[in-house]
């Protein structure tokens, strides 16, 4: 795209222009699932909670728009529509409506009314009447753009009995039809209520569909589906649980279909819904979140972040994320000892991994057959030695096949440095030695009465527990390794109180745990401190919810919409910009081997954040004394000219913008004296990339650009 190109080298001439050494969170948010598409002909436009991705319908090649390579606004696409002159406008989940131009987006523009909240109106669908008038169905109403006013209909212009406006579909002639508890008809300046006193009910998530006959067909949390032919409304009965229908699309021999979440779909055949079997719905085990048919009656599954096309019995499968994140909410996330990332996520039967080349893959989990089974942790320790927390008890891999042991709300994992595993569970904690189990529960130890909500194992292997009694309140107790016990109550130590059982132990012999909002506790072998306290005017989050350092002792408190750093008494804060920072929800953090920062949030994603480059180092004592690289952008090559103060080993290592290593060369020992060394990077990415040479165990770094 030459557009892109161009924004390309206009971001890059601005970022020379103000210095290229700044650092920013890199998104990795999922697409998710399809929120909704527009049909082009040659291409499918597609919404998603991460930005827009336009699908080549015959080679199925995509490319994704969002906030880093666009002018998009906000990631979360919600919903998309082609206006009367054949522009594609999107609307994102908060009313930031652009125009999709082919190549990038423009024209953004918000509700101008009163009734317009940026930070709480939520957008569920966006459409451009034949007069060029914008209708927003919104939780909190319905917007109408007419010429350049708002306008605002809610309770007063339609009735009491209004809900969220799901869905909203406008007639060849203008009249404007709106999905909400009931279904509304916008015509002549005045609204009408279809369904007042019909059968007919619209709730939770209700879709209107034109058909090609001009019938208005409703779904939505209901046990039929509504047809309506402009005089009466029809019911068409379902024979199972309606909640489950999705939306309605259309053959090329006028055939009406709907989909469900869990049962599959359904064509219209003599007025009665018959369930479609074929190697599209088996492949996904009737399990969707749209359905679409083209002009060439290709029928489009699109379940979590696997879309199939299916025509003629030709049947072929893509991903519309880049990730193998199957879902934005994300529980936690492991380092296992062969350096890999797992992330749990709320998609139940598979782990998302990425490897330490920046590849993702998948980790497909166990079930016991249990029925809405979550996995909690993953400890991996080695290929033939892996373990799972789930709420119905924990797995373990022992190279063969995974073993079950039935463990009511299994929540985490740890282990010792001997590799004894200790599982959180309701009733306190089990310990697993050498193939010996043990516990400690209310009836055998201090937890008596307690409920244990969070532990870890300390260098030392002392274990730690955070526990709450309903009469005493929190604790945190520490199991020597010779069984001895410490209970370090609220009463004693105040900063104790609120503890949850995030525990963290630094190089320096500290033992840290969360507090949710009232920051984290530190406890130095004596006595509990909380370093929070009286700083809350330098930090932009107090309610810690996970912690870790980097190799230079710096603390990163997690929080709900980025981090906040602590080192020798300076604090910091790296707050990520799409993440909204008025809502509450979990955060999670960890570091990868080259060092890369990661956060994670139940509700919005991962992003990772690169920690090059933030080396201090006394000037005097520097082992070199200049360091450039040219030509910079680079094209096929780059040089890279710096000058040695002492006889020392030279190292260099180049990372992507994302932290993953792409390059390593070891030269070898160097003495003093200026030199220059050429980087190949012809077959490079285009895009940012950072240098990193190592001389005498120091780190110097530059930032370089290949085009």
């Amino acid at each position: 795209m030459n557009f892109l190109k161009l924004m390309f080298f206009l971001t890059l001439s601005v970022l020379f222009q103000n210095g290229i050494t700044a650092q920013e969170w890199v998104s990795y948010q999922s697409e998710q699932q399809i929120n909704d598409l527009v049909d082009t002909g040659d291409e499918l436009l597609i919404a998603t909670d991460a930005g827009l991705v336009v699908l080549n319908k015959s080679t199925l090649a995509k490319t994704t728009l969002n906030k880093s390579n666009s002018n998009l606004q906000s990631n979360h696409i919600q919903t998309i529509t082609i206006a009367p002159d054949g522009m594609p406008w999107i609307g994102t989940y908060d009313a930031i409506m652009q125009r999709f131009n082919g190549t990038d987006f423009e024209d953004g523009t918000t509700p101008d009314s009163d009734e317009y909240n940026p930070n709480s109106t939520e957008l569920y669908d966006l459409k451009i009447a034949p007069n060029g008038d914008f209708w927003l169905g919104t939780s909190d109403g319905i917007f109408q753009k007419e010429n350049q006013d708002w306008l605002h209909y809610g309770e007063d212009e339609l009735d009491a009995s209004l809900f969220k406006v799901w869905d909203i579909e406008i007639s060849a002639n203008g009249d404007v039809f709106v999905a909400s508890n009931h279904v509304y008809k916008f015509a002549n300046g005045e609204w009408s209520n279809l369904t007042e006193d019909t059968e007919v009910v619209a709730y939770m998530g209700a879709d209107l569909f034109f058909s090609s006959t001009g019938d208005l067909y409703l779904t939505g949390d209901l046990d039929k589906i509504g047809r309506y032919d402009g005089e009466e409304w029809e019911s068409l009965s379902i024979d199972f649980n309606g909640s489950e229908v999705i939306r309605l699309t259309e053959d090329v021999d006028g055939n009406m279909y709907f989909n469900t979440a869990r049962d599959g779909i359904f064509k219209l055949v003599d007025g009665i819904w018959i369930p479609q079997i074929n190697a599209q719905t088996e492949a996904f085990n009737n399990e969707t979140d749209y359905f679409y048919i083209d002009n060439e009656n290709s029928h489009w599954l699109n379940n979590n972040i696997q879309l199939s096309v299916y025509n003629d019995s030709d049947l072929e499968t893509i991903t519309i994320s880049n990730y193998t994140l199957e879902t934005n909410n994300i529980k936690n996330i492991h380092k296992g000892e062969n350096g890999l990332l797992y992330f749990i996520t709320a998609n139940n039967s598979e782990v998302a991994v990425l490897d330490t080349d920046g590849n993702w893959s998948v980790l497909s989990l166990p079930s016991s057959g249990a029925s809405f089974e979550s996995f909690r942790d993953i400890l991996f320790l080695a290929d033939n030695n892996i373990w799972l927390a789930s709420n119905q008890g924990f797995y373990h891999y022992n190279g063969d096949s995974w073993i079950f042991n039935e463990l009511i709300n299994s929540s985490s994992i740890v282990a010792d440095a001997e590799g004894g595993i200790y599982i959180l569970f309701n009733g306190g904690i089990l310990i697993i030695d050498n193939g010996v189990t043990t516990e400690y529960n209310v009836d055998n130890s201090p937890l008596a009465n307690s409920i244990a909500i969070g532990h870890g194992v300390d260098a030392d292997g002392n274990l730690w527990i955070a526990s709450f009694d309903w009469d005493a309140g929190y604790a945190i107790q520490k199991v020597a390794s010779d069984g001895t016990w410490t209970t370090y109550s609220k009463e004693d130590f105040p900063e104790v109180d609120k503890a949850r059982g995030d525990f963290y132990f630094d190089a320096n012999g500290n033992v840290w745990v969360s507090r949710g909002a009232f920051g984290a506790a530190k406890f130095d072998g004596t006595t509990w401190t909380n370093p929070f306290t009286g700083n809350t005017d330098e930090i932009t989050n107090t309610d810690v919810q996970a912690i870790g350092s980097d190799a230079n002792g710096k603390l990163y408190f997690a929080h709900q919409y980025g981090v906040t750093t602590l080192l020798d008494d300076e604090w910091d804060n790296l707050i990520i910009e799409e993440v909204p920072t008025n809502l509450s929800h979990s955060g999670t953090i960890q570091f990868n081997d080259a060092g890369t920062l990661w956060w994670a949030s139940r509700s919005y994603g991962l992003f990772s954040y690169s920690l090059l480059g933030t080396n201090v180092v006394d000037f005097e004592t520097q082992t070199i004394s200049n360091l450039s690289i040219y030509p910079n952008p680079a094209v096929n090559y780059a040089m890279l000219d710096f000058t040695t103060k002492s006889n020392e080993n030279v190292n260099i290592s180049i990372y992507n913008n994302l932290g993953q290593l792409q390059s390593n060369l070891n030269l070898g020992k160097f003495t003093v004296g200026t030199f220059q060394e050429r980087i190949e990077v012809a077959g490079f990415a285009k895009g940012f990339y950072t240098v990193q040479l190592e001389i005498g165990g120091q780190h110097f770094v530059e930032r370089m650009v290949v085009q």
